[in-house]
This record gives C-alpha cells, structure tokens and sequence, in this order.
C-alpha cells in the first residue's frame, strides 16, 4: 500500500510554515546572547578576508589559514591594550595620589612668591589655601575625591565581574571568526540563492550590500589609521612619552564609536597639566593646555569631518542616511552595529530604488 501524501496546499503547507516560525522564533531566543558577538565575528571576517585569501592561495589547507589569520587577529587586538595598560597603570598611579595632595594642601602650582607685589599666581593661590583649610570645605573636597575614587574602582569592580561573560563573546566571536573565513563565502552563495526575488535585482541589493561594507569598513579604518599617526604625532610635539604606543592605542580606540581617540588625548592632557601643577612645572601644564586643543580640534576633527564624506560618497548612500544607520546601529546591535546600522540603511534605498523601477516599467 503506497504512503499517503499531504496535499502540497492543504494542512501540511500551514503545519510546517508554523513549525518553521516556531523554530526560527527559537533559534533567535538561544542565539540572543551572542548576537552582538556574531556580528561583530561578521564584520571582524569580513575585514581580514582578504587575507585569509591571499593566505589560501600559498596555503592550501583552509583550517591551517583560518587558524593563523585568526590568532593574528587576537593578537592584534590584546597586544596593544595590554602593553597601553602594563605602561599607563603606573603614572596614572602616581599622577592621581600627587594631584590629590595638590587639591588638599590648595598647591596647585609651586610658584615663588616675593615679599612685595604679590602676582596673580600667588594671590590666587593664597585665597585657595585659606579657603581649602576652612573645616567644611575640607570635609566637602575630600568627601568628593572618594566618592570620585569610589565610582572609578566600582566600574572597575563591574568589569572584573564581567569577564567571564566578556570572555565567553570572545570565544564565541573568534570561533565564529575562524568558521565564517572558512566558510563565509559559500554561506554568502547559499543565502544569495535563497532569496525569492529575480536575479538583477538579487545582483544589485548584494552589489550594494558589498559597497557599503567596504565603505563603512575600510573607510573607517583608514581614518582610524590616520587619527593614530596624527595623534602619535602630537604626543610627540607635546612630550609625551611613548608617542608611537599611544598612536597605535589611539587607532584601536578610533575604531569604538563615540569614545574614539578622546579616551586618550583627554586623560594625556589632563595628566600633564596635574602632573605640571603637583610639580611646578608650568612648561608642562601648558603643553597639557596645548595637547587638549590639538585633540579637539586636529585628531577629532578629522573624524568628524572626513567619516561622513569619505564613507558616504563611496557606499553611494546620502552621509545623513549614514549617520542616522551609524547612531540606530548602535544602539540596536551594539559595537557592530556602526557596520551593520548603515548596510541596513543601504538595503532599505536599494528596495526603494527597485520599486521605483518596477513601478515605472509596469
């Protein structure tokens, strides 16, 4: 007796677009954790690409080049920071407990003060010495810089808390990393062929798919690279030490939206104007003086003016539309969604532009 078979438009067809439903709804609920951690594998992929390529050519095993690209893409990643924080950790040690017994004592720069025609410097530093000695004021100063030191060492706290989760979305993105060099251009393959649209039209949201991502990616890159040997640049005009570890901090940090370069030049500049008070050294607070403009408006002004141009005009979206994908972006998916924000941006004009066409022929 032959099988019974479903009718292909009856009870089955609904049944299994339910179980599908079911199922996708599922996958997403267990994949959620991870899926700023699998974004950023994509967009991590994506960049080194080309050289898994060019690796694969001399190489022909896929495993040993996915393997090598994928332990130089964490070394590029941990070594900078690791050698920023081993150098950083002790003259931020050592800048914050002298600033903090400039502020107490009211020194904040060692001036000497002649008998007669007392200068501005030594008025201005006398009234703040009266001040700071007056009981309440003194309570109210040191009550802050704990409460200060107490916010900075609990967000320490929280981080240190956080790493086994931290650790867990590097795992998953580097083992996604060395899945998607292996395999991510047949998995490009098999998703372009099951999109149910004709193909000019499949060739051209994937041809602007393409676009935006080398524009968004390596646009932001070169602009990073850029920031860093401007601003390495700058560190050694101003005299601050290790100016070529600090531009290479300074391109890792470009490339973290919204924080940017300024989590370097800021904290260098402050440090060297406390550093120049608790040392009477006023050559020194100048040079911080110095250093924060030339952050703001040189090494920051470079991202604010070349990113919008420079990645708009080559992705061929309008640099509002960049904008807006970059912000939404990143509040949807996290880090990246400064890739992911403006692709999406890009697909919705790309729609838009294929039902104007078919409109139009209809």
């Amino acid at each position: 007796m032959a099988a019974q078979r479903f009718p292909k438009d009856g009870v089955f067809k609904y049944f299994f677009i339910g179980l599908f439903v079911l199922v996708a709804a599922l996958t997403f609920w267990v994949a959620k954790p991870f899926i700023n951690a699998l974004l950023a594998s994509a967009v991590v992929a994506y960049v080194f690409y080309p050289l898994y390529s060019w690796l694969n050519k001399h190489i022909k095993y896929k495993n040993v080049c996915a393997a090598l690209v994928s332990v130089l893409i964490l070394l590029l990643f941990i070594g900078p920071l690791f050698l920023v924080v081993e150098s950083a950790a002790p003259d931020a040690t050592y800048t914050y407990v002298r600033a903090k017994q400039k502020i107490m004592s009211g020194e904040f720069i060692d001036v000497t003060c002649p008998a007669q025609n007392e200068n501005f410097l030594c008025s201005f530093q006398s009234r703040i010495k009266v001040y700071l000695q007056q009981p309440d004021v003194k309570y109210y100063v040191s009550d802050t810089i704990s409460k200060a030191t107490g916010f900075v060492m609990q967000k320490i706290a929280d981080i240190v808390f956080a790493l086994p989760l931290i650790f867990i979305n590097l795992f998953v993105t580097f083992f996604a990393v060395f899945y998607l060099l292996r395999d991510g251009k047949r998995l490009v393959e098999h998703v372009k062929d099951l999109l149910p649209i004709h193909p000019k039209h499949r060739d051209h949201i994937f041809k602007r798919l393409q676009d935006t991502a080398r524009a968004v990616i390596y646009g932001t890159l070169v602009i990073a690279v850029v920031q860093g040997i401007v601003g390495g640049l700058g560190f050694w005009v101003f005299g601050v030490s290790s100016p070529l570890l600090w531009g290479m901090a300074m391109a890792l940090c470009a490339l973290i939206p919204f924080i940017g370069t300024t989590i370097i030049w800021i904290p260098a500049g402050v440090a060297m104007i406390l550093a120049g008070s608790a040392e009477g050294n006023p050559a020194s607070v100048w040079k911080g003086i110095g250093l924060l403009i030339y952050g703001f408006f040189i090494i920051s002004g470079i991202d604010n003016v070349l990113k919008p141009t420079f990645i708009g005009d080559r992705a061929g979206v309008h640099p509002v539309l960049i904008l807006v994908g970059v912000m939404g972006g990143l509040a949807a998916f996290g880090v990246a969604g400064f890739v992911i924000g403006p692709i999406i941006m890009a697909v919705f004009k790309v729609f838009l532009d294929i039902y104007k066409q078919e409109y139009e022929e209809a």
